[in-house]
């Protein structure tokens, strides 16, 4: 596979006078995405994070368990690929790219009307707070983008469009060519929103050292951070609570942080938060992988 653009260096990153981005609705702790519908349709997801103090903060203040300037410090810290915008305000952080990621994908994938479809861009925009608020209640990540992912490309839930077959555990192909690849994604049946529905390896294998914990692969809807399989000690953390995540120490959050784990195994992605969320996000999506002798074939 060819690795481009894994420097923190390389990022755009825009300061933002106040007021900047109100007219995009990015002030006020706002958390949303905007992506298309596994139909091929336009969508627009959306959902507002409060930015009071959060349950799991540690002396360092904020509720992310570091200063507002730490987070965000933290977060621009990530080996961003070259093409991410990031644009920070005094309430959120902008992420922006054209949803193609930086890292090598197929010429084609198998669809479920068993025709194909290339990558094409499409333009991604995701904001969150730059202070995430813990919430002892969850919230069930919808269909459709719930993370931004530091390649650029954007991550999803477990499930395909009819919210029970998983698509790792479903995985098919058409002719030979797959409907997930190597790194757990796929666009969708238009070609945009390339997406993940699990560990990204191509982002893993490129960014994490072997016997350490994962490095930051993105962010999720929530504004808390999200990384790859590995904990503390290089192995899979036998701690994660309901929505695949935890509190602890990271490579980018040496003070700690509530982060979520995408997983080798079962759920793979992340089913919820357990930050602050208005919208779950997401779009409307077909159907679950199909079956029969006269569909295609599953992998």
């Amino acid at each position: 596979m060819q690795w481009n653009g894994w420097q923190s260096a390389g990022l755009v990153l825009v300061l933002c006078t106040p007021g900047c981005g109100d007219d995009e609705g990015s002030g006020g702790g706002a958390a949303s995405a905007d992506g298309t519908s596994d139909s091929g349709n336009a969508a627009t997801d959306g959902a507002t994070g409060s930015t009071s103090d959060d349950p799991v903060a540690d002396s360092s203040g904020g509720s992310s368990g570091q200063s507002e300037g730490g987070f965000v410090e933290s977060i621009l810290s990530g080996m961003w690929a070259d093409d991410v915008v990031i644009t920070v305000t005094d309430d959120a952080m902008e992420f922006s790219s054209d949803g193609v990621p930086n890292h090598d994908v197929l010429e084609a994938y198998g669809l479920m009307d068993g025709t194909t479809t290339p990558v094409v861009t499409s333009a991604t925009t995701f904001t969150i707070p730059v202070e995430p608020e813990y919430s002892a209640e969850t919230t069930a990540t919808g269909l459709g983008t719930i993370g931004f992912a530091i390649s650029g490309a954007v991550y999803f839930n477990p499930y395909e469009g009819d919210g029970a077959s998983v698509a790792i555990d479903n995985n098919f192909d058409v002719g030979g060519i797959p409907f997930l690849d190597g790194c757990n994604g796929h666009p969708l049946p238009n070609g945009g929103t390339y997406h993940y529905h699990g560990v990204p390896y191509c982002i893993t294998d490129s960014v994490d050292v072997l016997g350490e914990h994962s490095s930051l692969i993105g962010v999720l809807l929530d504004g808390f951070p999200v990384y790859g399989p590995s904990g503390a000690d290089g192995s899979a953390p036998a701690d994660l609570d309901e929505c695949s995540g935890h509190e602890g120490v990271t490579p980018e959050f040496p003070d700690g942080i509530y982060h979520y784990h995408l997983t080798e195994i079962s759920p793979y992605s992340v089913t919820c938060y357990h930050g602050v969320v208005d919208d779950a996000g997401g779009g409307m999506m077909p159907p679950g992988p199909p079956g029969g002798d006269d569909e295609p074939t599953r992998r």
